[in-house]
């Protein structure tokens, strides 16, 4: 399995830079760092290219070992010993990469990938905004129990409503903090900001209606069908 790190090394050889659980830190003044569609295309074409090449490994497998290919060679000659790798190599034949078949792949590649960054999007959008809070979300639901329908005469299900959410108030808009100077012998003051609840919020959001915006037509096609 072809991780991020060999696509990275394959895209920007001698690079510096590290991986912190699922985020790259980017390290490197020389080389610029790799967008996510060129790491997944990368992916695709280095998995393609491995795939392609397992011939080597399996023919490699097949070979005798070199002790006894000189053996062979020392006692039938070097045109038995031809004929043995030679029958080796009609077994395993040389495989070559399909340049339409690497395009498909790595358009795939890219298109799952915009794919999942969108229903990602979508989900972070859906969820309710923190400033605003969320109301109570009541639904009806079948409760398994059957009641029969004397008008109609059909057993129908017995519905009760149900709370599925439960509501949230509304953070405070602005919170107070303590701000110390850098000069010593100056007393403490106090500034009022936008509470970072709502901050971080309003960010996530404008960074996944980003996502939804740049998505192309035929991903969010998809999303829908």
């Amino acid at each position: 399995m072809i991780d991020i790190t060999r696509a990275i090394m394959s895209l920007t050889p001698n690079a510096q830079w590290a991986v912190r659980g699922d985020e790259v830190v980017w390290l490197d003044e020389e080389q610029a760092q790799p967008t996510e569609e060129e790491i997944v295309q990368k992916i695709a074409e280095l998995e393609y290219t491995e795939e392609v090449e397992v011939y080597k490994k399996v023919r490699a497998k097949a070979y005798p070992v070199m002790s006894e290919q000189l053996d062979k060679i020392f006692h039938e000659g070097i045109d038995e010993w031809k004929a043995e790798i030679q029958a080796i190599k009609d077994a395993h034949p040389k495989a070559v990469i399909d340049n339409d078949t690497l395009t498909s792949r790595k358009s795939q590649a890219l298109f799952d990938h915009q794919l999942k960054k969108y229903t990602k999007a979508i989900e972070r959008l859906a969820q309710y905004i923190v400033a605003d809070g969320r109301e109570e979300v009541i639904e009806s639901q079948a409760t398994g129990e059957k009641i029969l329908n004397e008008e109609t005469g059909v057993v129908d299900d017995v519905m009760d409503d149900i709370v599925t959410a439960l509501a949230i108030d509304p953070v405070e808009p602005t919170i107070t903090r303590v701000v110390i100077s850098d000069d010593l012998d100056a007393d403490p003051t106090e500034e009022t900001i936008e509470n970072p609840l709502i901050t971080q919020d309003n960010a996530e959001r404008a960074d996944a209606q980003e996502i939804v915006d740049a998505t192309p037509q035929p991903v969010i096609d998809e999303y829908n069908s």
